[in-house]
């Protein structure tokens, strides 16, 4: 009997023990799924705070997409050339009015600027970027005015 009495205390010490594991585990749980979920939502509101962002900017924007420019590059063998396409993001609609007024001037900018490069400088891995930076600044001094807020690259082939 006294055995008996042992094992059925051993028993409720081990069943006491789980209990406590057990309750551990789930405490342990619950705190990891109230993390999880805190993280969730502070990154779900970053998102849309820049996606709100996104949505007004089209609207108050405006894309003037140009037709292919073909540029011979500064190539001693006269035989690489670059085409390329380029969309231009306007502030309003009243400057599209304007760009198109002044698209020679613009597109002379570009023949101009593109004319100057050399095939390894159009095909660096940083090239459009430059590229696109380069135009934006030059087309905006050309027009005297911040007309153009961004340059898209639509089309770009080197031959």
């Amino acid at each position: 009997m006294a055995e008996e009495t042992k094992t059925e205390e051993q028993e409720k010490e081990v069943k006491k023990v789980t209990k406590k594991k057990f309750l551990l585990f789930l405490v342990i749980g619950l705190v990891i799924i109230v993390l999880a979920g805190s993280v969730i939502a502070v990154f779900s509101t970053f998102k849309d705070g820049k996606g709100k962002e996104k949505e007004r900017s089209p609207k108050e924007t405006v894309i003037y997409s140009m037709e292919p420019i073909v540029v011979n590059l500064f190539d001693p063998t006269g035989k690489r050339y670059i085409q390329i396409r380029l969309a231009l993001e306007l502030k309003d609609k009243k400057m599209e009015e304007e760009i198109k007024s002044n698209e020679p001037k613009i597109k002379d900018v570009i023949i101009s600027t593109l004319s100057a490069k050399t095939p390894e400088d159009v095909l660096q891995p940083e090239a459009k970027d430059l590229i696109k930076t380069e135009l934006l600044q030059k087309i905006n001094s050309a027009l005297g005015e911040e007309a153009i807020l961004n340059v898209y690259i639509t089309q770009y082939i080197v031959e």
